[in-house]
C-alpha cells in the first residue's frame, strides 16, 4: 500500500464526497463537517486503507454519528437552561410572557447589551469576565447590563400593560 497525497485525496472526494456527505446526513444536520472530520481520520493514516472508499464510508457514519450524539446533547442543554433559568425574568407566579416572547424581547436589545446579559443570565459569569469577553471595563459592562434590564422591565411593562404606554398624538 502507499502513503496518501494530495492527487489521491482529490480524486476520491471528487469521486465520492457527495455520495459520503449525502450518506452522512441521514445522521446529522452537518454531514459536511463529518465527511472533513473523516477525510481528516483518513490523511492521518499511515497508508492507504486496503478498501478506502468502504473505510470512508464507516468513518463519515462513525462522525456523523458522534455529531448528531452532540447536537442533541446541545440541544437537551439549552432546553434544561431556558427551563431553569425562565423564572429570572418573571416572579414565581403564572407568568404573564412566555419564553417566546422573552426571546424576542432579549432579541429587540442592542446586540453589546443582549450579549452581556446572556453572559451574566445565563452563562453566569462575573463582570470582570464579561468585560474582558466583550473588550469593555468592568464597570461599563456593569452599567449596560443595568441598562439592559431596565430596558428589558420597559419592553415587558408595554407587551403588558400596552394601553397604559400609548401616547396620545399632539394637536
Amino acid at each position: 500500500m502507499e502513503r496518501i497525497d494530495s492527487e489521491w485525496l482529490r480524486q476520491v472526494i471528487d469521486a465520492h464526497g457527495a455520495a459520503l456527505a449525502l450518506y452522512a446526513r441521514q445522521w446529522c444536520n452537518a454531514p459536511e463537517d463529518a465527511l472533513q472530520q473523516a477525510l481528516v481520520d483518513l490523511v492521518r493514516q499511515q497508508r492507504i486503507p486496503e478498501q478506502p472508499v468502504a473505510w470512508l464510508f464507516q468513518a463519515v457514519r462513525r462522525r456523523a454519528m458522534n455529531w448528531a450524539r452532540g447536537e442533541r446533547r446541545r440541544a437537551e442543554y439549552h432546553r434544561r437552561a431556558r427551563e431553569g433559568h425562565e423564572a429570572w425574568f418573571l416572579e414565581d407566579r403564572d407568568p404573564a410572557i412566555d419564553s417566546e416572547e422573552l426571546e424576542e424581547l432579549l432579541r429587540r436589545l442592542p446586540d453589546l447589551e443582549r450579549e452581556i446579559v446572556v453572559a451574566r443570565i445565563w452563562g453566569d459569569l462575573s463582570f470582570e469576565q464579561i468585560a474582558t469577553l466583550v473588550g469593555v471595563s468592568t464597570s461599563a459592562a456593569h452599567r449596560r447590563y443595568q441598562k439592559a434590564l431596565s430596558l428589558l422591565g420597559d419592553m415587558m411593562n408595554e407587551t403588558l400593560n400596552p394601553s397604559e404606554t400609548c401616547h396620545e398624538p399632539r394637536t
